[in-house]
């Protein structure tokens, strides 16, 4: 009789622990657990201000404060999850954007585009995008 009663306690122990256990999962996978993206971002970021500073067409339409372009082959290049904008400037000025969100994430790269084959008259693209 004395076995039973020992058995009988050990399962009513491990099922208080299972009922325990089950409880903290269900609470610790309904946190919202935001995940680092920053090193993704940033790493996209360069490579496409890279692949723009190495397309001379592209150069031409910084040095010209053309945007429109730049815009366009960078929205071909960015993932659909993704908003941007891009501002071109002078290199002693600072390049804020008006309209990127207050409530979210914004990070920004920039890369300096100084001259083309023919004169020198170097401006700043920078690149900022955050999630939509």
């Amino acid at each position: 009789m004395r076995n039973k009663r020992g058995w009988l306690r050990i399962v009513e122990a491990v099922i208080g622990i299972m009922i325990v256990m089950g409880f903290l999962l269900y609470f610790i996978s309904e946190r919202n657990i935001k995940t680092d993206i920053s090193g993704d971002v940033n790493q996209r970021q360069l490579q496409i201000l890279s692949i723009i500073s190495k397309n001379d067409s592209l150069r031409n339409d910084i040095l010209n404060d053309n945007s429109t372009q730049v815009n366009i082959e960078i929205s071909k290049m960015i993932p659909a999850s993704w908003n941007f904008s891009t501002n071109i400037c002078l290199l002693q000025d600072i390049c804020n954007r008006a309209y990127t969100p207050n409530d979210r994430d914004v990070f920004t790269e920039e890369i300096l585009i100084t001259s083309n084959l023919t004169e020198y008259q170097p401006k700043k693209l920078r690149f900022f995008v955050w999630m939509k």
